[in-house]
This record gives structure tokens, C-alpha cells and sequence, in this order.
């Protein structure tokens, strides 16, 4: 429950990814183990003695402030509520691991193109929401259960005890160190999570592309006249405008001047902005909304993320216009990553560079 709760909560926050992830993981594991324990753990604790019968559930809810019997396991709505929630906290799992590889470019999954990013969003989204639901009504019954029934079940969600005469259930040994061993590898993947986060689902990716290295001619011949710009930041339709129309690049024609063009031309289409793993392309894709946009500074990303720095700014000498990037990206077109260590504002005054920097990390 702490954990849903401060996965919740840190999912608020731009900056709060890490701890996400790490809440995330534990849940996860405690997750894991709690669907097992359904079918090896004590008599009330599996899946086969909850009560799934609909009309004992619409008895259950249209009797709420009724008196009622104690039930020596599950009642009704607790287990469906119990069985929502591992579904659906498995669904939003698994969708938030997939996420980070489609939209992060990080973890197991980061070989998956960021054009399934919607799909894995979507359904983190609603099994979030679900989620969410289901544990608040579950919360409010627990409430009404413990102080209007005075059943006092929060005592029994703590210590497994339940004022009944019948026979205790007990535990077997090898129950308790399932559970214990559970507990313990559920905490220990958040912790390591938390202490080594390169080596835990957010290990950033592993295909970083050096485009000197993997295109000599790409790298070269478009660096000659401006800043190589890498494929990722433009969709591929834009980029076969840009390449093919002379008026769209510099009054160029590219088929004439540039030897190795068709080559050059093929290998920007196959790491165009679809084809990346990366947040940055997906941003862009969505910003474009199916539109050819030919210029990268014309995109509702790069005018969403350079929002905070004044247009004088670009009449700096060092600057001059806003399509020098490696003006503040000191790496920029080295690679198919743009990362924000890299970014430099030097050119800018301190009062700039603050407003710059809050609205980068906000």
C-alpha cells in the first residue's frame, strides 16, 4: 500500500522518475509474490477459498451498514477488490517497464522503438487509474468494516488474527520462508535500484550511435555547411522534403553537390525520428501531429523547450541564429542522444541562465 501510494505520489514530479521506479520495483516484487502466495499460501489466503460469487457481492454492498457476520477470510468485495488489484497492478508493472524502454530508451526493454510509446502509456494510464479506484473503495471498506462494524480488520490486516471461534491457520515453514525470502528480494530490488540505478531498470541504452563512426560520408559532408543534425529530430516525411526540395535546404541542390547523397539520403530516412528510442523523437513526433515540418526550430518541441531563452539571445556572435545547437549543446551531432549534461549557457547572463536552467529541470 506505501509503496502504490508513493509510486503515485513521485509520478507527480518531473524530476521524480528515480524514486518512481524504485517504489515501482517493490511493488512489483510484493506483486509477484502475493500471486504465488494465492496458490501456495494458508487456507484463506488462496485464490480457490475467496468468494467470487455476484450475487453474495451485491448482497455484501446493499447491506453495508447492516450487521453482518465476520468472515473468516475474504468477504465478498474484498475479494474482488484483492484480485482487481494484482491484475491491474500487474498490467501497470509491466506497462511502466515497457514505458521506460519505448519512451526512456532505458532498462530490459530499451530496444523498443519510441512509435509504441502511446500504446504502453495508455495502458499504464488506465490500469493506473483502476488501480487507484479500486484500492480507495477498498481503503473506505476497510474504514467503515474496523469502525462501524467494529470488526476491527485493520488490526487483522496487521497481526492475522480475527475474533472467531474456529481453529487458527498455521503457517508452514515452508510459508514463512517463502514470505520472508519474498519480502526481502521485493525491498532489496528497490534499494539497488535506488544505490545503482545504471545497473537497475534505469541503466541508460545501450545503442548509442557515434555517426562519425557508423557514417563517416553522413557525418563529413553534412558537417561541411552547417551543424550535423542528427535523423532522430525530424519524422522521415519532413526529412524527404528537406533533402529533396532545393528551397527547403538553402536553395541546395543536394543530388548535384553532395557525391555520396543517395546513401547519405537512405541512411538519414532509417534513423529518422520513427525509427529512435528515445524521449526526444517521440516529443517530436507528437509535436509535428502527422504534419512535414522542415525545420527542427519551427517544431512544438524545440519552441516548448526553448520557451525560456530570449530572442536576443540568439544575436549573441557565438550564437547568431537559433539552428546552431552545438552553440549550447557541446556535443551536439556527435550522436543519436542529446543529453541535458551537455547543454552550456555561458553565452547568457546569470539572471538567463537561471530562468533557463529552472525551466529545464521544473
Amino acid at each position: 500500500m506505501l509503496c502504490i501510494a508513493f509510486t503515485f505520489a513521485s509520478a507527480l514530479f518531473e524530476n521524480g522518475l528515480l524514486l518512481h521506479i524504485v517504489f515501482g520495483s517493490i511493488a512489483g516484487g510484493l506483486l509477484t509474490f502475493r500471486l504465488f502466495w494465492g496458490f501456495i499460501g494458508p487456507t484463506h489466503a488462496k485464490f480457490v477459498n475467496f468468494n467470487f460469487s455476484l450475487s453474495d457481492l451485491f448482497y455484501y454492498l446493499t447491506n453495508l451498514f447492516k450487521d453482518r457476520k465476520i468472515y473468516a477470510g475474504h468477504n465478498p468485495a474484498a475479494s474482488w477488490a484483492t484480485v482487481l488489484l494484482i491484475i491491474f497492478g500487474f498490467f501497470c508493472t509491466i506497462s511502466g517497464v515497457l514505458l521506460m524502454g519505448s519512451e526512456e530508451d532505458r532498462g530490459l526493454f530499451s530496444f523498443i522503438p519510441v512509435s509504441y510509446h502511446e500504446i504502453f502509456f495508455q495502458i499504464h494510464v488506465i490500469s493506473k487509474n483502476i488501480v487507484g479506484v479500486v484500492a480507495l473503495i477498498h481503503i473506505v471498506g476497510a474504514f467503515l468494516e474496523h469502525f462501524w462494524h467494529k470488526t476491527k480488520i485493520i488490526n487483522t490486516m496487521i497481526d492475522g488474527y480475527k475474533n472467531l471461534d474456529i481453529p487458527d491457520i498455521k503457517t508452514t515453514f515452508f510459508q514463512k520462508a517463502f514470505g520472508t525470502f519474498a519480502i526481502i528480494v521485493s525491498i532489496f530490488m528497490g534499494v539497488f535500484t535506488l544505490v545503482f540505478p545504471n545497473y537497475s531498470l534505469m541503466s541508460k541504452n545501450t545503442h548509442e550511435v557515434f555517426y562519425h563512426e557508423d557514417n563517416p560520408a553522413f557525418a563529413k559532408q553534412c558537417s561541411e555547411c552547417h551543424n550535423l543534425y542528427p535523423p532522430i529530430l525530424l519524422p522521415k516525411a519532413s526529412w524527404e522534403v528537406v533533402l529533396s526540395d532545393p528551397t527547403e535546404h538553402f536553395r541546395e541542390n543536394l543530388s548535384e553537390k553532395v557525391p555520396d547523397f543517395e546513401s547519405i539520403k537512405e541512411y538519414i530516412f532509417a534513423h529518422s525520428a520513427e525509427s529512435a528510442t528515445n524521449e526526444i523523437s517521440r516529443k517530436i513526433l507528437q509535436s509535428t501531429n502527422g504534419q512535414n515540418i522542415y525545420r527542427i526550430t519551427r517544431t512544438g518541441y524545440w519552441k516548448e523547450t526553448h520557451a525560456q531563452i530570449p530572442r536576443n539571445a540568439y544575436k549573441h556572435p557565438k550564437i547568431k541564429t537559433k539552428s546552431n545547437c552545438s552553440a549550447c549543446h557541446e556535443n551536439f551531432g556527435m550522436s543519436n542522444y542529446i543529453n541535458d549534461e551537455d547543454i552550456t549557457l555561458k553565452y547568457f547572463s546569470f539572471s538567463e541562465a537561471l530562468k533557463i536552467y529552472l525551466h529545464l529541470n521544473k
